[in-house]
């Protein structure tokens, strides 16, 4: 259990509160687009009238049943779980394990959704690499970003280590 359960489910919940409205906007993207392609607005230009044409090429890959599980997951965990602890519940959901858990999970679900997704668009495949050597006046940038990720990542593990 950690030191202070209060600081922990308080911070807790900001994380899950962040990470589900996170979920939420791409789910929200998601849906639209895929509402896009069953109906769209057409305008009849002699009736000047507008009206809903059927298209019916809706599609829900398995990407978007990852993001709705990420979505559920990241706001039962990350928002309801730690809300319940913050006002004093002692149900078992509301303990600190299930809560780290649960965002975890969260974020594997979360990640699994943009894996799926440059899966099914084909952008994780050898046009990936034949793509990257069309990166001549961008590389620089790529490497300076890598570099300063991972020097972030060093100078706050070692420095600031604790």
């Amino acid at each position: 259990m950690p030191a202070n359960p209060d600081l922990f489910f308080s911070s807790a919940l900001s994380a899950g509160a962040i990470l589900s409205g996170f979920c939420g906007t791409f789910l929200a993207f998601r849906l639209q687009r895929e509402a896009s392609y069953y109906r769209q607005v057409a305008l009849d230009f002699d009736r000047r009238e507008a009206r809903d044409v059927f298209v019916g090429l809706t599609h829900f890959t398995s990407a978007l049943l990852l993001l709705v599980l990420a979505t559920v997951c990241a706001a039962a965990f990350g928002f309801i779980f730690p809300l319940l602890a913050v006002h004093g519940s002692n149900w078992f959901l509301a303990r600190s394990g299930y809560v780290v858990g649960g965002m975890i999970g969260s974020l594997i679900l979360l990640f699994a959704y943009f894996a799926d997704e440059l899966v099914h668009y084909r952008i994780i495949t050898g046009r990936l690499a034949q793509d990257a050597s069309e990166w001549k006046n961008e590389w620089w940038l790529v490497a300076i970003g890598v570099f300063a990720a991972i020097a972030s990542i060093i100078y706050f593990a070692i420095v600031h280590a604790t």
